[in-house]
């Protein structure tokens, strides 16, 4: 932009002069037989001209002309460029140079109340009309493509934006990226390896300048050699570019760093209390955005239908958006009416870029409001009356009997008592003030509770409409689910507490059904028939919806740690939102009736909530049901489950714990010292049978012998002396000594072998000794298992070896016929008979 301060120039002209030129001088003399007044703006626009004198356009301004002329006219001049297909994209910005206030002109603003609203505020030299782009296409870089000049102009403004707001701000690296683009796209012609030559460098340096391209914080932090090396190196990524391809590319680049397309309004929403959040309009449509959270989308372009700002008597403005499809607008509270009113150009602009309409929606205080049909119920309010109850639920104070006070309601105290025409204990609520407004939000809980027939819903007895006005319900003795969660807490069971959530569920179900919601599903709402049976109460804050389905809510004090994030943004109350209440009621039931958020303030659950933090899963809660919160409480209403769902849901999970409880019913109920005791006696029994089994086989082995060396003078005199051997080595010759008697009458080659077999388990006994030795030494240290683990497979190998010997000379024997037994062992046994 030229920068130039010379902006506005009053003149009357005379009708000869309407023909001169638009380019008159501010200060041009005008002749005194002028019959109107003519206003001469001068508009300045971007360009890659260096001369001031090409950066402006002075526009003369006749009777009866708006700003849409104005813009009209600088772009068919041809001085931004040719061929401008998206005119509607372009507007004019009012500036203050020695100020920040600034106004964005709406197109149907006629030239004659500029000065009456703006100018007048100061001199007219401290004002600059600047011709931007504010209404950007969504896919603005698909469509300006066939508008080479708008695509132009408005890589200009944004570069322009970026170098005087942002360039201070970005990385080192992404500085030098958008300086190397803009460097490739400003010299288009350039050789690609250009830069690489110290001269071109220079060239660029000082007669161009490298603040052009680059922030000043970039070129100040680094010494020259280092810049210039930084910038040839980047450089060489875009060498070979082509200005379009530049463009796009700085578009892409940018864009990770700051949105460009989008303007964000720092603004209160107005539901009963003020949210603060930031208004953000950009091509995709309105959004609202928290602190460190994700936009959420309010509505589209094609859904505005008017859009009203007006002052506040505190120096703020209202500014409300008609939206098809809710019922209730978008009203924002803004710290002027200034922004307000830039908000709404901005809302209006991209309506009629969107439609391509030429008409505004902005309803303008002194042009009326706007006409709706009759029969149209898009901006129909629902109202708060309640039909008075009918005959039947009216009943006499003389037939209920007071008792006592049970605790505080919304409106006064309640009582217990008797109705004594059904014999019946009673809940009495009763109304402190008697005021008629308040006197029907009363009656409005009887007058929705007497149309409901539910075995889960508190039932209606009656009401004594005559002042002191009561409500008279059943009494159940048990009280509020929260209380008795509390005392039961030990004795109730999952199964239980399941239970208790499906009898819920079912009475949320049946006023589904009725279209209502109930907006207050608490344990504190639900109170306690039996250990089996719960009911559904408190219908103070229920109405009922119509078939879209959603309800407004007009009072302010609501539970906001039950609601739902649209019912907290927007106080919008649906089946849905109804549905988000009862996972939060889920969740005090398994919690014991703990207060969901307890760690946090009213105000900070809000934020939690768009971040994606939910409660945490209770301790006590099976993982099934948990996971049934979870989808209770995602962020999209239509992502919830119905009401009829949920119960389908939770009957399964119940009888899936029912037929659990009965498994384990089945298998054993006794007590475990019974079941440790039958354990014991039947390890015995089996050990006992064992035992016999073994007895029985080993009776059987011995039958089945066939030699027996029990008589033998070799196997008496080995197992006389055996352990004697085990101390002393000269033992190795015990065993075999016998066999010095047979040597001499057996073959000598079978002598041979019996004597290698001899000399074998001499030295498998002297190994035994040794490893009982080091076993005996070893037997308080470490190798003690290892030792003792050796000397068993040395005793092993000499038994084998013992059983060798024997077999040996038992077969000598019977090859020297020397088998025959003795006559005076024949003759003790005879005697033996």
């Amino acid at each position: 932009m030229s920068g130039d301060t010379s902006t506005l120039s009053w003149r009357s002209m005379s009708p000869t002069s309407q023909s001169d030129s638009s380019d008159i001088s501010p200060s041009a003399i005008v002749a005194r037989d002028s019959i109107f007044p003519v206003k001469i703006i001068k508009v300045c626009f971007l360009s890659n001209s260096s001369n001031l004198g090409k950066n402006f356009k002075l526009v003369r301004c006749e009777k009866g002309w708006t700003v849409k002329a104005i813009v009209n006219l600088v772009l068919s001049s041809g001085c931004v460029g040719p061929d401008i297909m998206y005119s509607q994209c372009y507007c004019l910005l009012l500036k203050h140079l020695k100020s920040s206030e600034m106004h964005w002109l709406h197109p149907d603003l006629a030239v004659s109340e500029l000065t009456q609203r703006y100018e007048q505020q100061h001199l007219e030299a401290e004002w600059r009309y600047d011709l931007r782009i504010r209404y950007i296409p969504s896919d603005f870089m698909e469509k300006f493509k066939d508008d080479s000049t708008t695509m132009l102009y408005f890589y200009q403004q944004v570069r322009s934006d970026y170098m005087q707001q942002y360039a201070s701000k970005v990385s080192d690296g992404m500085a030098l990226q958008l300086g190397c683009l803009e460097i490739r796209r400003f010299y288009k012609d350039m050789n690609p390896n250009g830069l690489e030559k110290k001269s071109n460098f220079e060239l660029l340096e000082k007669d161009v300048g490298l603040d052009l391209f680059f922030p000043r914080e970039l070129i100040n932090s680094m010494k020259p050699k280092q810049l210039r090396r930084l910038i040839q190196q980047t450089f060489q990524g875009y060498s070979t570019l082509k200005q379009d391809q530049c463009m796009t590319r700085f578009f892409t680049t940018l864009a990770q760093c700051y949105s460009y397309t989008q303007e964000s309004f720092a603004c209160q929403l107005v539901h009963g209390w003020n949210l603060t959040i930031d208004l953000v309009i950009g091509p995709e449509g309105i959004s609202q955005q928290t602190e460190n959270s994700t936009p959420v989308c309010l509505a589209t372009f094609s859904q505005v239908r008017s859009i009203s700002c007006s002052a506040e008597s505190d120096g703020r403005a209202l500014l409300t958006v008609h939206i098809e499809g809710a019922k209730q607008p978008l009203s924002v509270k803004t710290s002027s009416l200034a922004v307000a009113e830039n908000m709404a150009d901005l809302i209006d602009g991209y309506c009629r870029l969107e439609g391509s309409s030429e008409s505004s929606l902005i309803i303008w205080p002194s042009k009326g409001t706007l006409h709706l049909c009759e029969c149209s119920d898009i901006y129909a309010e629902i109202p708060e009356g309640t039909a008075a109850c009918g005959e039947k639920h009216r009943i006499s104070r003389d037939d209920v009997v007071v008792g006592r006070i049970l605790g505080e309601g919304f409106f006064g105290e309640v009582h217990d008592g008797v109705y004594k025409r059904e014999r019946i204990c009673v809940a009495i609520k009763t109304c402190k003030d008697c005021s008629a407004e308040v006197k029907e939000k009363f009656l409005s809980e009887a007058g929705l509770m007497k149309n409901l027939d539910h075995p889960h819903i508190v039932r209606l007895i009656g009401v004594i409409e005559v002042d002191p006005v009561w409500i008279v319900m059943e009494l159940l003795e048990h009280g509020e689910l929260g209380n008795y969660l509390v005392e039961e807490q030990y004795i109730l069971t999952s199964a239980t507490l399941i239970l208790y959530c499906l009898q819920i569920c079912k009475a949320l179900a049946y006023l589904e059904g009725l279209n209502m919601v109930h907006r207050d599903i608490a344990v504190r709402n639900v109170l306690v028939a039996s250990p089996e049976c719960v009911k559904l109460g408190d219908f103070g804050l229920s109405r009922y919806v119509d078939e879209q389905e959603y309800y407004k809510a007009s009072v302010s004090r609501l539970p906001i740690k039950w609601m739902a994030p649209e019912s907290i943004n927007f106080r919008r109350f649906t089946t849905a939102s109804d549905v988000w209440m009862f996972g939060v009621c889920m969740w005090e039931i398994f919690s014991m009736a703990q207060q969901p958020f307890f760690w946090l303030e009213n105000g900070q659950v809000i934020n939690q909530l768009e971040l994606g933090i939910r409660l945490p899963k209770p301790q006590q809660c099976p993982p099934t049901v948990y996971s049934l919160l979870t989808r209770c409480w995602a962020y999209e209403p239509p992502g919830r489950p119905s009401f009829g769902q949920l119960v389908c849901s939770l009957r399964y999970t119940l009888m899936y714990f029912f037929s659990s409880i009965t498994a384990r019913t089945d298998r054993d109920t006794r007590p475990v010292w019974e079941r440790e005791k039958e354990q014991v006696e039947n390890t015995l029994q089996r050990q006992r049978k064992e035992m016999l089994m073994d007895k029985q086989w080993l009776e059987q082995e011995e039958r089945q012998l066939v030699r027996d060396h029990t008589h033998t003078h070799t196997h008496t005199h080995t197992h006389t002396h055996y352990c004697q051997s085990m101390e002393h080595h000269e033992a190795q010759e015990v065993v075999c000594g016998p066999l010095c008697f047979l040597q001499p009458l057996l073959h000598s080659i079978i002598s041979a072998s019996i004597d290698g077999t001899k000399k074998l388990l001499n030295k498998d006994l002297g190994e035994l000794i040794n490893k009982m030795r080091l076993a005996q030494q070893n037997s308080i240290t470490s190798l003690k298992e290892e030792c003792q683990r050796q000397m068993l497979t040395a005793a092993h190998t000499l038994a084998l070896d013992s059983k060798n010997l024997l077999d040996a000379v038992d077969q000598a024997r019977v090859r020297a016929n020397l088998a025959q037994p003795r006559p005076d062992s024949c003759d003790a046994e005879d005697s033996g008979d």
